[in-house]
Formats: C-alpha cells, structure tokens, sequence
C-alpha cells in the first residue's frame, strides 16, 4: 500500500480530494527539506529522510516536548504579569507552536481561554476543497456568528489571518505566527540533523552551541534549541531521522500543579481537548464545567486568579514527535564549520550564508523575529 501522509491528529475533516492534496503538501515539505540551503557549511543532510520514501522495520518514534508559553516573552519581561500581558496583545508574540485567544465577559473576567496547535496550511488546503466545512469548524470552535465573508479575500481565497482569527481576544481556529508551521518544524528537523565539530575536532551537543552553529531555528525559545537537540542527538548516534505520521505539533500534556477550582471540583475536569485523537490533540479548551456556579477567573494557579492566557501556557507542553530507523547505520558526515560562516581564503564577503527559509514556508529568520517591548 502507498504510504500517506495522515492530517494532524488524524483528523477526519478532509474528503478524499482534500486527503490526497495535504499528502502532496507535506511531502513537498519533506523533499524541500532534504536538501541543505545554498550557503557555506550547510553540511549534508543524508541523515535526513522522508518517510513517503519507505520506512524499515527497525524504525523507531522519540516525542519531544517543551514549554508553551513563549520563552522570548520571560527573557524581556521584568516581572510574570508583564510577559503574561505582552503575550495577550498579539498572537505573533506566541511562538512556541502554541496560539491561544481568552474570552472575557463585559466585566472583563475571563470565562474561557482557548489554545491551538493546528497548521494554517492544513486550513488552506481544506478549504479548496470544502470551503462550508471550514466555515462549520468556526462556527463551531469559534462563534456561531461566522460567516463565509469574515474568512475570505476580495477574490474568495481564504485568510488565514481574519475576523475571528486575529488577535487574543476573538478567537484562535489555528495559528497565524510566521515561525509556526508544519512546514517550519519539518525544516527545523532536517536541520538539526547535521552533526557538527569544533576546531578541535570535537563534536558539538549542547543545545544553544548547535542551533547557533547550525541556524535553524530561534535560540531563544523553548521549543528550537529542545528540538534540534534531541534531533541531533539521534543524528550523532548514526539514525537517519525523520517526523512520525501525521508530521504535526501536538499537545503533550498540561500539568494542574498548584491550581485551585472552586466548589471543590477537579482541575481536569475543567480541560477538553476538542480537536485530534488521544496523544495527537491539536485544541484545547479551558472553561467552568456546565452548571458550576463559577468561571475561569475564579479558578487560582499559585495563588492568583486567572487574568490571562498565559498563566495556563505556563502549564502546558507542546510535542512533534521524531521518527528514526537505519538505526546506528548512517554515514556520518561532521561539518567543520558553521552555517554561513565565510570559507577560508575565499574572498572576503563572496561567501555569506543565509538562514534557511526558501525551502519551506514558515522558517524563522532574524528578520521575521517578532520584536518585543517592555511595558
């Protein structure tokens, strides 16, 4: 049987059409990626693979998880309620594969707070195929108020960025931030799959030292340097690597630690993931049990009451999940240098790489870096 590459969460969403467009989709992802960008001591990425190609029978999978609430946010903040409310005032400052919207009523308390894992690109290709069932989704996950018009352009092509789709406050169907794709994590992996040396003929393994040598990825958050680490980790052990099927972000786990629900009710019982199956959820949804005579806002994490999105993040772990096989039979290749270093005796400023980003959309340069700001 061909292989197929599945929907997030193995989501039945897609017709027969559709199915066959997001496998044409993400495959293009994987053969973009096998290829090294056109910069010096890009290295080889022969222990990079796409599983469309065939997978041996000694394959294996490795989850990797991370924190969601975005590192870059800690790192500028001074205090936790300022990096929570610079996380509130743009999705584009979500950057951990994790977007969430939180739902207020007129007083301003916060009676429900949404979080998405799902792929922009996974919408684009379902609704050139079924447009009304994107339309339902909304109406559904988002607000019944919906309609046809809010999702579309003067031409009628989708939006992924949209009325209800925007901001922290309106509603979060997927995520809209540059670096947050399938696409970016796919490129990521196959980046991190190159196995560097030092000068001295050491090989490179920590976390920060690899994704700065290697560039593909944002060195300041949680998610870039845990996965190019523990990729690069399975590339030094001799695996040639790739993402399990379906290639998506998912939802790890989220940890009620220090919490407390009003009236005596359990944390979880407060928590649904509403999208995706066991293990490959890709929204969550956190609100008051129907009938409880409390919301959100009363609900406590150490201490305080919810007042943002964030708060929630802090507990909660994002996850792509990793796919080796060939184990301990890859040619490994160290490269000596870093990505875009100048080659010796080359003249001066005729070799200057670049961050990679042509390959596939959604792949973070220092250009596309959201910018962040004290309060």
């Amino acid at each position: 049987m061909a292989f197929t590459f599945s929907p997030p969460g193995n989501l039945t969403d897609m017709s027969a059409a559709a199915a066959a467009d997001w496998h044409a989709e993400v495959n293009g992802y994987f053969t973009a990626s096998r290829n090294p960008p056109g910069a010096s001591f890009a290295g080889s990425r022969n222990q990079f693979f796409n599983p469309a190609d065939g997978i041996d029978a000694d394959a294996v999978e490795k989850e990797i998880g991370w924190t969601a609430f975005p590192r870059p946010l800690t790192i500028a903040s001074a205090t936790d309620e300022e990096r929570w409310v610079l996380a509130e005032e743009s999705r584009f400052e979500q950057v951990e594969y994790c977007e969430w919207s939180t739902t207020r009523d007129a007083a301003g308390k916060v009676v429900r707070i949404t979080f998405t894992c799902e792929d922009r690109n996974y919408f684009r290709v379902l609704f050139r195929h079924q447009p009304d069932t994107v339309l339902d989704l909304y109406r559904q996950h988002v607000s019944a108020q919906v309609e046809m018009a809010h999702l579309v352009d003067g031409l009628g092509n989708y939006q992924p960025v949209n009325r209800w789709n925007a901001n922290s406050a309106d509603g979060a169907m997927h995520m809209i931030g540059q670096p947050n794709t399938i696409g970016a994590a796919v490129e990521l992996v196959a980046g991190a799959c190159v196995v560097r040396r030092n000068g001295d003929g050491t090989v490179k393994t920590g976390a920060r030292e690899l994704i700065l040598c290697g560039r593909y990825g944002d060195p300041e958050r949680h998610s870039d340097p845990t996965i190019g680490a523990e990729v690069n980790e399975l590339a030094r052990a001799g695996h040639v690597i790739a993402m399990a099927n379906p290639p998506q972000l998912a939802f790890d786990a989220i940890s009620f630690a220090g919490w407390d629900v009003p009236d005596g009710v359990a944390p979880q019982d407060c928590w649904a993931f509403t999208r995706g199956e066991a293990g490959r959820a890709v929204r969550g949804v956190l609100q008051a049990p129907e009938g409880a005579s409390f919301t959100v806002g009363d609900i406590r994490i150490n201490g305080k009451d919810i007042r943002f999105g964030g708060q929630v993040a802090d507990g909660i772990r994002i996850k792509v999940t990793g796919l080796a096989h060939k184990l301990g039979q890859a040619d490994i290749e160290p490269e000596s240098g870093c990505l875009g270093d100048p080659v010796p005796g080359a003249v001066p400023g005729a070799v200057r790489g670049a961050v990679p980003g042509a390959a596939t959309e959604g792949v973070t340069t220092r250009a596309l870096m959201p910018r962040h700001r004290r309060i």
